[in-house]
């Protein structure tokens, strides 16, 4: 009997080292300088979480299948209000639109959070891609962003600076997005954008 709750014991010790997924709030913040590109062109703006998985990774380990880092929230609804919140900065109207809006789709094709395995340093890559597509009427305009980061930490990653790394390189690739001249210029309502010098 007494070796029974002793395995029982070590069995419950055991679980209990299996790391829990770390759930990270998405908050992304781009740097945008207020300018009035826009002059009040109305944009619809619509996010869209592509990614085939809600976790972004895994932090790696004997309990890679559970130690993920995982959205505490809504990827795309914070997306959304991002990408809105720096249009408007611009001068566009991004909150009020209506149905004669310029559409623009943003999707977030990849975010990938890489523990690297065997490194003397707590290494940790994030590559991003995010895709847009602005419609009006029938004619189209698109753009790739995409991100890529590294980070060497002296200890493995808590909760809190995984929140910051993600928000860091979304609000990087988002960030590219508002600076695109190309994009802002179909936006605000040239259907033939010149390329940026």
């Amino acid at each position: 009997m007494k070796q029974l709750f002793v395995l029982v014991a070590a069995a419950l010790l055991v679980t209990g080292c299996a790391l829990s997924p770390q759930r990270i709030q998405i908050e992304p913040k781009p740097q945008v300088t207020p300018a009035n590109f826009g002059q009040n062109s109305p944009v619809q703006v619509i996010a869209v979480d592509s990614r085939s998985q809600k976790a972004f990774g895994s932090r790696g380990g004997v309990y890679k299948d559970t130690a993920l880092v995982m959205p505490a929230n809504d990827v795309r609804e914070a997306i959304e209000e991002a990408v809105r919140g720096g249009l408007q900065s611009l001068g566009y109207n991004a909150f009020n639109p209506g149905g004669d809006a310029t559409t623009l789709e943003v999707r977030l094709e990849k975010l990938d959070y890489v523990p690297e395995e065997g490194s003397v340093v707590n290494r940790v890559n994030l590559d991003l891609v995010l895709q847009a597509e602005a419609r009006r009427g029938d004619t189209t305009h698109t753009g790739t962003y995409k991100s890529s980061t590294q980070h060497d930490l002296p200890f493995t990653p808590n909760a809190e600076r995984n929140q910051a790394m993600v928000n860091e390189i979304l609000s990087r690739s988002i960030e590219r997005l508002l600076n695109d001249r190309e994009m802002l210029d179909f936006l605000a309502g040239d259907d033939s954008p010149l390329p940026s010098p």
